[in-house]
């Protein structure tokens, strides 16, 4: 292959690659500003002589696709931790996404002076300038509303996985990620993706002023700087608005860290009468680790609430053991318990659930996980191929059951507030946490989860990045308590910092170990402070509208064009005469 033909895919892996650098595991969060550029030039290389659109089309998608292969193969590494086919699988689908990209912004988002020959030193300011800078900026915008649309399809085709879009990159940029409450953070691509494409512009045009000795205005680039610091006041605006009228609840997080190898062995032992007695000793162990972890604390200290991480305890909520155990716990003094459990109901099935308690077990209130994992809690089309059946029984047994409802759960203490539940997986759908949000009433968000299935990897770094826009996007703080990985409070900017609480040089409401890890056993205490009359954002009220709008303008723009390169492929009457049958006369 000649050097010129392998510069374009180098140039597509070598994006995918700055993007992921984007993210926790690399942590170079300001390369997110750096990766597009690279791709839009393989993606815009002009070809001699000129490609026809749909050869264009398709040499877009396989650069995106490889770019998008790129990014998802590092981006989700830690999948080998379950299985390597997952991590080679599941990025070979998603990078699907980044193809289709490609082909729009190869086509439909290519602007027209790249082709055209450079205008002479004579030519109207118009035809050198300003022509170019819109043409820049109407592609610009269009490649930034696909890649809206194009996010916020991949949050729900085939049960969605939204995890790490182009906006979560901005998870530590405080200040721009906080018009995700405006657009969601499937919008906040587009504060990306416009200067991205806009950078990519500018810089074809430079190479051409250069060669020809004469530097011109970019009012495009102008454009792009603008909507940045537009972004960048209305973010600084949000981190020092100071909250209103705020209840204070005293909190403690238990982090388990128990292994994931005595998870998963006590909790299928303990839906089978002979494997308990066998693994008995293995489930008392975790019984009397998450009694000693939370008595020690409420000895000396009084709380609100107590939560306990994900399938926190092996047996089933309504378990004679779980009740007396829970009863004992509960009467070591007045609190609330929030933890994660599996809930076994008679005739139906089994729930992942939330489980809210004081007092006693009898006081329990349950949210049953609504958006439940494939292959991972349950399994698609099982009943219906046999050999998935087979698979599904010797790997899960049975599936669990999706839950109906999305109300909050009633808090008391230290007065009456509303948790929004959300387990695992759940708290990386913004559609679904706003689902909860009820105007006017003060609201926490509490996620439960477990990452001890990927070990000490990338994966519970990636998940609490995501999970930190649930609370811009809100404007609820959030509890969250994990078996192991990231245990916090985050408040309703995404700052791990008691911002009002102490002072803004507070260390990190994170748990961490002696030795500085997120991946060890221990316990979090702080107060959460809520507003008693919290806003509704834009967000919370349209969800998605803005990246559904764009998506479909990007979308009828695309069909405009098929339609005008349809028309122009037709022959003229004339055309159509000479080529008419002579029995046709």
């Amino acid at each position: 292959m000649k050097p010129r033909r392998l510069a374009s895919p180098t140039a597509a892996l070598g994006a995918g690659a700055l993007l992921a650098m984007s993210f926790p595991g690399f942590d170079h969060g300001w390369l997110v500003w750096a990766w597009m550029p690279p791709l839009l030039w393989a993606l815009w290389l002009p070809s001699r002589p000129p490609e026809p659109a749909p050869r264009r089309a398709l040499r877009g998608f396989a650069l995106g696709y490889l770019a998008g292969l790129g990014f998802f193969l590092l981006n989700l590494s830690w999948l080998s931790h379950i299985h390597l086919s997952a991590c080679t699988l599941l990025p070979a689908f998603l990078a699907l996404y980044f193809g289709a990209w490609g082909a729009f912004a190869a086509t439909v988002g290519r602007p027209g002076f790249i082709d055209a020959p450079a205008p002479a030193e004579s030519d109207d300011p118009w035809e050198f300038a300003v022509r170019p800078a819109m043409q820049s900026i109407a592609c610009a915008a269009l490649n930034a509303g696909a890649w809206c649309g194009l996010e916020w399809v991949r949050g729900w085709f085939l049960t969605g996985f939204g995890w790490n879009g182009l906006g979560v990159a901005l998870h530590d940029e405080l200040v721009f990620a906080q018009c995700a409450d405006l657009v969601g953070v499937t919008g906040l691509a587009f504060l990306v993706a416009f200067p991205g494409s806009i950078l990519a512009a500018v810089l074809v045009r430079l190479r051409r002023e250069i060669a020809v000795a004469r530097l011109r205005p970019h009012y495009d680039f102008a454009a792009a700087v603008v909507l940045l610091v537009a972004a960048f006041f209305y973010g600084s605006g949000k981190l020092s608005a100071r909250p209103g009228e705020t209840i204070g609840i005293r909190t403690l997080l238990v982090q388990g860290g128990v292994p994931q190898t005595d998870k998963v062995e006590t909790m299928s032992a303990a839906n089978d009468a002979e494997r308990r007695v066998l693994y008995r000793d293995a489930i008392q162990a975790i019984y009397d680790h998450y009694y000693k972890q939370t008595n020690e604390f409420l000895q000396f200290a009084d709380f609100d609430l107590v939560i306990w991480p994900e399938s926190s305890l092996p047996y089933s909520l309504g378990d004679p053991h779980n009740r007396d155990y829970l009863d004992d716990l509960l009467a070591v003094k007045d609190f609330e318990l929030v933890l994660g459990l599996n809930e076994r109901v008679p005739t139906r099935g089994d729930y992942n659930s939330i489980v809210a308690l004081r007092g006693d077990s009898a006081s329990a209130r349950t949210y049953r996980k609504v958006h439940l994992v494939p292959f991972g809690e349950y399994v698609p089309l099982r009943d219906r191929f046999p050999f998935l059946e087979k698979i599904a029984s010797n790997a899960l047994g049975k599936d669990f059951l999706a839950g109906e409802t999305t109300a909050p759960l009633p808090m008391t203490k230290p007065e009456p507030y509303g948790i929004i539940p959300l387990v695992c997986f759940e708290d990386t759908f913004g559609d679904l946490a706003r689902r909860f949000v009820r105007d006017g009433e003060p609201q926490l968000i509490v996620n439960v989860t477990n990452d001890g299935w990927f070990g000490e990897s990338a994966a519970s770094a990636q998940h609490f990045a995501n999970a930190r826009f649930r609370c811009i996007e809100l404007r609820r703080p959030m509890a969250r308590c994990a078996n192991t990985g990231f245990t916090c409070i985050i408040d309703s900017a995404g700052s791990l910092h008691d911002r009002w609480g102490r002072s803004p040089d507070s260390p990190p409401r994170l748990f961490t170990d002696r030795e500085g890890s997120t991946f060890g056993v221990g316990r979090l205490a702080d107060e959460i402070q809520i507003s008693r009359n919290p806003p509704t954002t834009l967000y919370a009220r349209i969800g998605d509208a803005f990246s559904i709008s764009l998506g479909s303008l990007a979308l009828a723009a695309a069909a405009l064009q098929a339609l005008r390169r349809l028309k122009r492929r037709r022959p003229t009457p004339p055309e159509r005469e000479k080529t008419r049958p002579a029995g046709d006369a």
